[in-house]
């Protein structure tokens, strides 16, 4: 899949969060935007309900993938910084299930 399908369903997820956030709290969408940890956007019940997101717009395209795995909670630097780390991780996922 192409990384700028990947970066669409990301956005895509974020504005379901933002829909639900007060207009105060809206979060910038980039690819450079943070998303966990120091300085973060999500609270981890929005980090939970981004990548259930994620994983289900991948399902509809017909890739089936888990994010949440003891792989990406292992690594040293999370996945889950921003959308870019988040983005690379997804594609390196897809890969690795289709070869």
């Amino acid at each position: 899949m192409p990384g700028e399908n990947i970066q669409r369903i990301i956005f895509d997820a974020l504005e379901l969060i933002n829909h639900a956030r007060a207009d105060d709290r809206q979060i910038l969408i980039s690819e450079d935007t943070l998303l966990f940890g120091n300085d973060g956007e999500l609270d981890s019940m929005e980090l939970v309900g981004l990548l259930i997101s994620i994983e289900e717009a991948l399902l509809d395209e017909g890739i089936e993938v888990t994010l949440s795995d003891d792989r990406a909670m292992s690594q040293s630097r999370s996945p889950f910084r921003s959308v870019k780390t988040l983005q690379n991780y997804i594609q390196d996922t897809i890969n690795e299930s289709v070869s």
